[in-house]
């Protein structure tokens, strides 16, 4: 379970009026989506009201994301008609019995450091370094790898092939960009009409931080023939 981590207040970007929002006071909704570690669970927490100041309409949302099942991913939030003054976060609400609970800390402590240093292993990669490690994950899944040149205009970074059980051709796109920048479904959009034009079998869009709910919807409605690999999918693989 998530939830807001605390109160805030919201600037309207019209009159400069404040307005205090109490975390309790807010509606939420989830959804989820399978992905290679199981379910990603995203909470939705949102509310709206008019501005005392001048009446303008103002509307906000704050996610969090669990994922796998049980662990804090990310959260992120936006805000119509106005601007939070401290931004908010949705944080997930661990509970533990008394007795195992230093032993739980410890463990995420430790997990959690591994993880940071990987991702940061994986930040300070250039864009060609990167390919090369996307390139060298999927020779580790047993693909035939063929990294394009840097200055090619073919559409796609990578070309992975099986010969058995049966001829299998996957391209991979990959989008190493800052860290907020989320991929959107322009990109997704542009690798599979590449995939249609090139007849093949899938196509992997791999990126070094986020995909927006676009862009996963448009992948998750051609079924198995696309895939989005986000950096917890590349932290999975890192040794």
């Amino acid at each position: 379970m998530m939830k807001v981590s605390g109160d805030f207040y919201v600037k309207c970007n019209n009159c400069g009026h404040i307005t205090f929002v109490e975390a309790d006071s807010l509606d939420y909704d989830t959804t989820s989506t399978e992905r290679s570690m199981g379910a990603e669970v995203e909470y939705n927490f949102y509310g709206e009201f008019c501005c005392e100041g001048c009446g303008r309409d103002i509307e906000y949302n704050i996610r969090g994301y669990e994922y796998p099942v049980g662990a804090f991913n990310y959260s992120d939030s936006e805000c119509h008609g106005g601007e939070f003054v401290d931004e908010p976060s949705a944080d997930i609400e661990y509970e533990f019995d008394d007795y195992y609970s230093d032993y739980a800390y410890e463990e995420y402590i430790e997990a959690d450091y591994i993880l940071e240093q990987n991702r940061e292993r994986i930040r300070n990669m250039t864009p060609r370094e990167f390919e090369l490690f996307v390139g060298e994950i999927f020779e580790s899944l047993g693909f035939t790898v063929k990294v394009t040149k840097a200055t090619r205009d073919g559409g796609s970074d990578i070309i992975a092939t099986k010969a058995d059980p049966i001829p299998f051709t996957l391209i991979v796109e990959c989008k190493h960009w800052g860290e907020k920048h989320k991929v959107d479904v322009s990109v997704v959009r542009s690798l599979y009409g590449v995939q249609t034009a090139m007849q093949a079998n899938q196509s992997v869009v791999v990126t070094s931080t986020r995909f927006t709910r676009d862009a996963r919807k448009f992948a998750e409605s051609r079924n198995t023939m696309m895939q989005l690999w986000d950096i917890d999918d590349l932290l999975k693989y890192m040794k």
